[in-house]
Parts: C-alpha cells; structure tokens; sequence
C-alpha cells in the first residue's frame, strides 16, 4: 500500500503541534492498524515522532507480522515500531506500561455482519473489554476509542445534525444497526472505565473519504472512486438522495490525535463535517474525475417532497473545546484521494 502523501503527513502535523509535547516519550498501544482508519493513525503517529524527535514507541497489535510488513512496509520496518501478534479479544500485549491506547478495531464488513454477525459483536465489544482491562492496570492512560455516528440509530430525516446530546440509540436485533449498537455497548464500558481512571475518550466517526478507504461495496463514496478508475458508469443503488458530509482522513487524523491528547474522559465526541451533499452530487463530482468523465446513474428516481435519508454530524462541541474544523473541503478531498489513488 502506497505511503501518504507528504502534503497530508504536513497536513495534520500542522494542526496538532499544539498536543505532540503530550506524547513525548509515549508508549502507544494501536489496535486495527491496518485498517483505513488505524493506518492513517499509525503513519502520521510515526511522522510526528520522526519529525519532532518525541521518543514514541509504537507497539501494533496484528494477526499476521508477515501480512503487516507487506501492507505497509514503510511502517513495518520503522525503528519506533514494534508488531505484536494477537487477538484483540484476548491478547496478552508485550509489557504493561502503555500510556495511549488508540483502539482502533472492529469487524464490520457487510459480509462479515451477514454471515457472523455474533463474531462482529464480539470483537467489537469484549476486544474493547480487554483493552479497557489494560488500560486500567497503568496510572494515568490514555484512551481513545474509534466509534461511530451508528451509535445514535438512524438520524431522524426532519434532523439535519446529530449532535452528541441526541438519545437516539441502534436497534440491536436489526442487521443494519448491529455495528452501532455493539460500538455503544463498547462506549458504555468506556464510560465505567473513565470512572476509575482511565482516560477514556470516544471518536465518532461519521463518513470518511481518502487515501485507504476500501473500494469494494462498504462505503458509498468508494464505489463511485471504483467506478471512476474502472472508466465505467458510476451506479447508485438508490436514489441518490440521502445526504452524507464526507470528512477528509487527515482532518480525522488531527482531529483523533487532539482528542486523545485533551478530551475530557468519559466523553463522545462527533468527528466529521457539515458540509452536506447528497450521493447523487458526490457521483457526480467524483464522475467528472476521469478523462473523459463517466455517466452517473440511479436505481430509481426520487419521491417528490419526501425528505432525503441522513447522516451528518454537529461538530459544535469538537470547535467549542478544541477549535477543531474539518480545513479540507469536500472537493479539495476528492482531488486528493483520486490524486493518490491514480498512483
């Protein structure tokens, strides 16, 4: 998998320089490091600490070191970190002197949640379980936990922002909210946990878009880059009409290192943006990427007056406490991620 991009590296380091002083001499715990997510953590981990001489020592906990080297060779053979293999659930990790636990994995692909949708529970909530039991044997660790907006349930169509007093909750026996009940399962032990000590702190995530997000059938926006680089039709399977506000990887990564760093514990933080739009206007915006540009096409049309299906978070507590802004609009991020992915 190709290295991030310098401009990106650059990026987030020049929104976090405020916090690094807090990582010095960290000893940092990643779970699900070779995910979209965990990756993007990870590297920018490795570049604030190579670029600002913090003495942070990395230790990544994986399935297969072999797997790992060969995903991402360039973190793999970094001298701050450090492979670990095993499984979230019941891992035994290395020492027990970590200061930052970034837990970053889960199992929620859709053919996972179709077809062992008990072991997306599992690892979602006994994993956290196990780190949070880890976290608790240090003195003054912090925590940060990679939610999602799922944890809300569906966000009610009249609603146009989900902010994080909303007491919407995901229907457990429901496949298509079983990720977000198991995530606030998973918040909820959080919450206990910060309660005797430890620094917990959650990241929701609402829609990502950049460099590593998969293109093969879990997130709208990376089928329509599929399509894009295939040179073929960009096909929605719906009507186009549900509105997302797609936040850009390094925003999310500024965004997790500060939270991590200053968020208050026991807390849920939305992490995404407000700039709205539609599927049907993002398909188009990423159609028109290729030379020549591709046809964008819907599985039916829509319902005169009927309000669109939506997903987008309030960001007022994340500026509030920590300034924090999505700086990379919606379009300068779909240049940047086909910009990468064209490599």
């Amino acid at each position: 998998m190709p290295e991030l991009s310098s401009a990106d590296l650059t990026h987030v380091l020049d929104h976090t320089r405020h916090v690094w002083d807090d990582y010095r001499d960290a000893r940092v715990f990643i779970t699900g490091a070779t995910g979209f997510v965990g990756s993007w953590l990870l590297e920018t981990l490795v570049h604030a600490d190579r670029t600002l001489h913090l003495g942070i020592k990395v230790t990544v906990l994986v399935r297969d070191k072999e797997a790992f080297a060969a995903r991402l060779p360039h973190l793999a053979s970094s001298p701050s970190v450090r492979a670990h293999i095993g499984d979230v659930r019941i891992v035994d990790p290395p020492t027990h002197a970590f200061s930052h636990f970034v837990h970053c994995a889960s199992a929620a692909t859709p053919r996972m949640n179709a077809e062992q949708p008990d072991e997306v529970l599992d690892i979602i909530e006994n994993g956290t379980e196990r780190m949070l039991e880890e976290a608790a044997t240090g003195s003054n660790v912090r925590f940060l936990q990679v939610s999602s907006g799922s944890v809300y349930g569906p966000q009610p169509d009249s609603l146009e922002k989900l902010d994080e007093s909303y007491l919407g909750m995901p229907a457990r026996h429901d496949p298509a909210q079983r990720f977000g009940a198991a995530k606030r399962k998973a918040e909820r032990a959080g919450i206990e946990s910060a309660k005797k000590g430890v620094g917990f702190v959650s990241a929701r995530m609402f829609a990502l878009v950049g460099p590593r997000l998969p293109l093969d059938g879990q997130f709208a926006i990376g089928n329509f880059f599929a399509d894009a680089l295939a040179g073929r039709t960009v096909d929605l399977n719906s009507d186009g009409t549900p509105v997302r506000s797609w936040m850009y990887a390094a925003d999310m990564a500024a965004w997790c290192w500060t939270l991590l760093a200053r968020g208050r514990a026991g807390t849920g933080y939305n992490v995404g943006s407000e700039e709205q739009a539609s599927l049907w206007d993002a398909a188009h915006r990423i159609a028109a990427l290729p030379s020549p540009s591709v046809a964008v096409t819907r599985a039916q049309e829509p319902v005169p007056g009927a309000l669109p299906q939506r997903y987008v978070p309030s960001i007022a507590l994340a500026r509030e406490e920590f300034d924090l802004e999505p700086w990379i609009p919606l379009d300068d991020a779909i240049a940047r991620t086909w910009s990468w992915l064209k490599q």
